[in-house]
């Protein structure tokens, strides 16, 4: 190995050295001059730099020589760490060829990082051609995603798919929705377990209309436990919510503006439209679903009522007898199955955990563009009751966006605000009736306001 002499100097510096150095620092006074930035702006930041208690530090460390080691100081560990990129140029430093911020100028140099509202890669990629300091990549990105214009914009991200779950017993769980076809309008029912679907035609789009045709569903199979449906004025009315009190099942809805959460009815109804559409007789088409095996190797028909239906196909008789099934080995079928399913929906849409959301926090609605404040978690997965200028409404949290720092809103107290009632405050010490104050809202004459007795939503 060679000692330390034989690597010293032998004679004074060539004129290639010198060469060599006077290029280096006409490369570095270039780059001085080549910076985004103008002259009183150069000699604002240099002030700056001998001014702060860090930098000023620094500079004495790059003139006189680094120490060996640096003391346990947090705030100078980070420059030390970075030392070989360090340097004074015309009473700048420099970090590399990136100007070293101080730090009464990073806030400042952060807004005009942002000025374009591009995202976290395109302001690091844009602050790596001038500027520099100590985690300035993670201050970008909490920049970022703390900026409300950005946020309302910014493309919600698939969220992992929640499965519904698997019912005890065929015809529990009922999916239910309305669509139009041809000028005509029909209600579709599929039960959740066994994917049966059941379809009625109707002439008058009314809660009336469609509580009969759904009696002459329940009259051949039965009333189920659940019913899940959309928030449509035939299922949100006063009518169908008695209706469910007088037959004995609970009525949930799906949260507003997002159908994915009753998706066992949206996909029958995708599947019932293309029967309409391709068959001449659409009974028949029906009859066929109903008759054919799905993905547990059983027809709907077998799971709902143990037997299968006799089609045009020739089939021996022994086989339309009922039969018992196997309950386990269908149910584990249809759990693989749910399981397969959310595994490929997120590995297909690259889907994020969303961020949690407490009441009180601040929030942007995108389908109303309008600002909101979480007051309360509902009881269906992912959907909160959000506070607004007009009031309270549901909405899933795909729809919302966090604002961190917004003010909350101010609902308006307006004659008509009377989709919502306040909550009642407890009643202090008793005053004359005259002048008791009741709960809720008033109109602008005072007089107060009786919320109406129906499905809150």
């Amino acid at each position: 190995m060679a000692d330390a002499l034989s690597r010293a100097p032998a004679s004074d510096p060539q004129t290639t050295d010198l060469k060599f150095i006077n290029e280096v620092i006409a490369y570095i006074r270039r780059t001085i001059e080549i910076l985004p930035a103008s002259a009183q702006k150069l000699d604002e930041i240099r002030q700056a730099q001998e001014t702060d208690t860090e930098l000023s530090e620094i500079r004495k460390h790059c003139l006189n020589g680094w120490p060996g080691y640096m003391p346990q100081n947090p705030l100078l560990q980070q420059y030390f760490k970075n030392r070989q990129h360090l340097t004074i140029v015309d009473d700048l430093l420099f970090y590399d060829d990136r100007i070293v911020i101080p730090l009464q100028l990073r806030l400042d140099t952060l807004n005009r990082l942002h000025e374009g509202h591009q995202g976290v890669t395109k302001c690091q990629a844009l602050a790596r051609t001038s500027v520099w300091w100590p985690n300035i990549t993670g201050q970008i990105e909490e920049m970022v995603r703390k900026c409300q214009t950005c946020s309302k914009l910014r493309p919600a991200a698939k969220e992992p798919l929640l499965p519904s779950s698997i019912p005890d017993r065929p015809w529990s769980r009922l999916g239910m929705d309305l669509f139009e076809l041809k000028g005509k309008t029909y209600l579709i029912v599929v039960d959740y377990l066994s994917r049966w679907i059941d379809m009625r035609p109707f002439h008058q789009l009314s809660s009336a209309a469609t509580i009969n045709a759904i009696k002459s569903v329940f009259a051949t199979h039965g009333i189920p436990d659940v019913v899940m449906s959309d928030n449509g004025p035939q299922f949100s009315s006063y009518e169908f919510q008695k209706f469910a009190e007088n037959y004995g099942f609970t009525h949930t809805t799906s949260s507003p503006k997002f159908p994915q959460s009753n998706g066992e009815a949206e996909r029958a109804v995708q599947t019932l439209k293309n029967l309409l559409k391709k068959s001449d007789d659409p009974y028949l088409a029906l009859l066929t679903y109903r008759s054919t095996p799905i993905h547990n190797g059983l027809a709907p028909s077998e799971i709902l009522m143990g037997r299968k239906l006799r089609t045009r196909l020739p089939v021996h008789p022994s086989t339309l007898q009922p039969t018992l099934l196997n309950k386990e080995l269908w149910k584990k079928k249809e759990e693989d199955y749910k399981e397969k399913q959310r595994l490929n929906y997120n590995a297909r849409h690259a889907v994020k955990t969303p961020p949690n959301l407490n009441p009180g926090d601040s929030v942007f609605i995108k389908d109303m563009q309008t600002p909101g404040q979480i007051l309360e978690r509902h009881n269906s997965p992912r959907s909160f009751i959000v506070r607004t200028e007009k009031g309270t409404l549901r909405r899933n949290q795909s729809h919302l966006v966090a604002t961190p720092g917004a003010a909350p809103p101010t609902p308006r107290r307006t004659p008509h605000q009377n989709c919502q009632p306040a909550k009642p405050t407890p009643p202090a010490l008793p005053v004359p009736p005259a002048t008791v104050a009741t709960p809720g809202m008033t109109t602008r004459s005072g007089r107060a306001v009786k919320a109406p007795d129906k499905l809150n939503l």
